[in-house]
């Protein structure tokens, strides 16, 4: 299928990573035009008649003329361009922080009950969507329902298990007011995704007005969102309510938006996530390199070099010179590499691993091994070949070795190695640690702005965490351990085990909190939430009418702290 994103992304992105390698081609376009102009010009083509040279001379004519030599030209014009590194994205956060921000706008009106998708459209359309959620793995999700008003049922969280329980219950008996109005979740969008780059609205709906075409089309061309649309229903099927795909076909020229048809298997969902993640990658920022899409480039290289194998293609001397090279002495690789270890284990590398490492060396740099370790899964032993720092400390990341990714990382002594560095101590629960480095990057002044983003919210996450652990552990001052148990943080790099395995003595007391006192404050909803035993439904419907009594949309019930 036609993808115009990928086109798109190719067209305006396309560059080189190292484009200096492209003056390769002056010297070889000058050989090139010598052997040409000493080709149509020989020295002999005065003195010998052109009707005798054609039957005197041998060799073939046309396009197979010095074949082998034309082959090299391609051969070596494609090895620039693959040292020039061709790229049009950036390399996936290792961490997630390059996830595209999307909000799901629900239809919860009566049609959704039509039974064309078994069991329901709306129980098919949430089931789309908790897949989808698992499918994004880590991306920040909203969610937005609307019938005769819209409201935010819940924010962009990256927690999907505070998510899954709201979507849940959504069901069209919770709507304060009846009706098929998609237009008024547009200031709710706006509202949660802020003007970011790179965001995605996912409609899931089976049909909408001419006055939501119309607004929709108004609110997409000012706004840098995309715009995807989730068919609910069946239109081969006959029931009484049948799907307008004539509207969502309308709303998706009208947008720019595309429009996705519900399907039993999970192809609609791969689409969806790929039109999400292709929309970021083409207008998100991001901290990341390039990455080198050159790898294709190499197989069509491969495939040309076979044809020197040929006869008369190949001389031999350079057979028999390339098998001489094999056997000069080498530089052995270490093929354990240990660091920050308190009781390094002894090895005992076999005679069969020493001749397999230095085959392994005579074709491949460490670094290549390292990545073909990294590919297969195999982290640790990716970080024991790594010669790069940024490298191997990813690979130790990935192994959950933080304290020798934290080493490397360190070792790399740039802004990105210093952040993941914070990550890392993150991981090993030195919060306090992790929150004072960020807050060095932070205040650099030469720092990547686009970097810098990432630094401040990774920053806010450490601090209050820090702030949870010494509330907790304030709150533990007088119980059965004593208060000389009672021990914060403050500003020494001390763990917070608290952070993860205590709970404030606040949330558990037992308070009667109506709806508004919890609409009105954040952190009374935030602490409601975590101590209600009703079902959501109850929650949301309650919520849904306060909310539509106000005049503008007001703070949601669960914090971003969720993520």
């Amino acid at each position: 299928m036609f993808d115009s994103l990928v086109w798109q992304q190719l067209l305006s992105q396309f560059h080189f990573i190292r484009p200096w390698w492209l003056l390769g081609f002056l010297p070889l376009g000058m050989l090139w035009f010598l052997r040409w102009r000493n080709e149509q010009q020989p020295q002999w083509a005065d003195v010998l008649p052109e009707h005798l040279r054609k039957v005197l001379t041998i060799g073939e004519h046309g396009w197979k003329k010095q074949l082998p030599l034309k082959a090299l030209a391609l051969c070596i014009a494609i090895g620039v361009l693959i040292c020039a590194g061709p790229t049009w994205k950036r390399e996936a956060s290792p961490f997630g922080e390059d996830k595209a921000e999307m909000v799901v706008v629900l239809d919860n009106s009566e049609s959704m009950l039509e039974t064309d998708l078994p069991p329901s459209r709306l129980e098919r359309a949430k089931q789309k969507i908790r897949d989808l959620l698992d499918l994004r793995a880590g991306g920040k999700t909203g969610l937005v329902v609307y019938a005769g008003s819209a409201h935010t049922a819940m924010p962009l969280t990256q927690d999907s298990a505070v998510f899954t329980p709201f979507l849940t219950a959504i069901s069209p008996d919770i709507m304060p007011e009846a009706g098929k109005f998609a237009d008024k979740a547009l200031p709710i969008i706006d509202q949660l995704l802020k003007g970011k780059l790179g965001g995605t609205v996912l409609l899931v709906t089976d049909g909408v007005t001419p006055q939501a075409i119309d607004a929709y089309a108004t609110f997409f061309q000012n706004k840098p969102y995309q715009l995807l649309i989730l068919a609910a229903g069946n239109p081969e099927l006959v029931v009484n309510n049948p799907i307008d795909m004539r509207s969502l076909e309308t709303l998706a020229s009208e947008t720019g938006g595309r429009l996705v048809t519900t399907s039993v298997d999970d192809r609609d969902l791969q689409e969806l996530n790929r039109a999400i993640e292709r929309h970021m990658q083409l207008n998100g920022e991001s901290a990341m390199p390039w990455k080198d899409m050159s790898h294709s480039l190499i197989i069509v290289l491969a495939a040309l070099t076979l044809l020197w194998f040929r006869k008369g293609w190949l001389v031999q001397w350079c057979l028999i010179g390339a098998l001489s090279l094999s056997f000069l002495p080498l530089p052995a690789q270490a093929s354990v590499y240990s660091q920050a270890e308190k009781a390094p284990a002894t090895q005992h590398i076999t005679t069969w691993q020493r001749v397999s490492q230095w085959w392994v060396d005579l074709w491949l740099t460490p670094d290549q091994q390292g990545q073909r370790y990294f590919n297969d899964l195999n982290y640790l032993e990716a970080a024991k070949h790594f010669n790069d720092p940024m490298r191997k400390g990813i690979a130790y990341y990935y192994a959950s070795e933080f304290k020798l990714a934290q080493s490397e990382f360190i070792e790399a002594n740039s802004d990105l190695g210093w952040y993941y560095a914070a990550s890392a101590l993150a991981r090993q629960r030195e919060y306090v640690a992790a929150r004072n480095l960020l807050r060095q990057l932070s205040e650099k002044p030469d720092i990547d702005p686009r970097l810098l983003k990432d630094i401040q919210n990774n920053l806010q996450v450490m601090e209050s965490i820090v702030e949870d652990v010494n509330r907790t552990s304030e709150s533990q001052t007088g119980s059965l351990d004593g208060p000389e148990e009672s021990k914060e943080l403050g500003n020494q790099p001390k763990t917070g085990d608290g952070a993860e395995e205590q709970v404030s003595s606040q949330l558990m007391k037992k308070e009667t909190l109506n709806a508004e006192q919890i609409l009105g404050s954040d952190e009374l909803a935030d602490k409601w939430l975590k101590k209600v035993d009703a079902d959501p439904k109850h929650f949301l419907s309650r919520k849904f009418m306060l909310q539509l009594q106000q005049p503008a949309p007001s703070a949601t019930p669960v914090e971003d702290a969720q993520e």
